[in-house]
């Protein structure tokens, strides 16, 4: 799951790198809660490759997804996609980003593999 974060963040590097900057949409989505969105995206995307379901299964599964965290969110598909573009061609501002979202992500899964502790004491 690291590697792929890794390729992301370097693919969204070498695309940013050649594209030129744009100003910003009038109603970019600021970067705290894309943050968050992105954040949700990518649990989503974790729980359908862990399923192992068919890939296009997966795609399908993932749209949904997809819609239910930007419902959570308020944002319309639209809105995320024109700010994420934005942010796309901002390699800094995403960068932060993903920083944030990476510490989330291995936080969360460090809690994730905590062995449980399955003795209770009974009374």
């Amino acid at each position: 799951m690291k590697n792929a974060f890794f390729l992301l963040a370097a693919s969204l590097l070498f695309y940013t790198c050649t594209s030129p900057i744009s100003p910003p949409p009038p109603d970019l989505i600021p970067e705290k809660k894309m943050t968050g969105i992105l954040f949700d995206l990518h649990v989503a995307e974790a729980r359908i490759e862990r399923m192992g379901i068919m890939l296009d299964t997966g795609a399908v599964y993932y749209k949904e997804l997809q819609g239910r965290i930007l419902k959570k969110h308020g944002v319309s598909e639209k809105k995320f996609y024109k700010s994420y573009d934005y942010y796309l061609h901002n390699v800094s501002e995403l960068d932060k980003m993903y920083e944030k979202v990476i510490d989330s992500l291995t936080v969360q899964e460090v809690e994730f593999d905590k062995p449980k502790d399955t003795l209770r004491v009974s009374k």
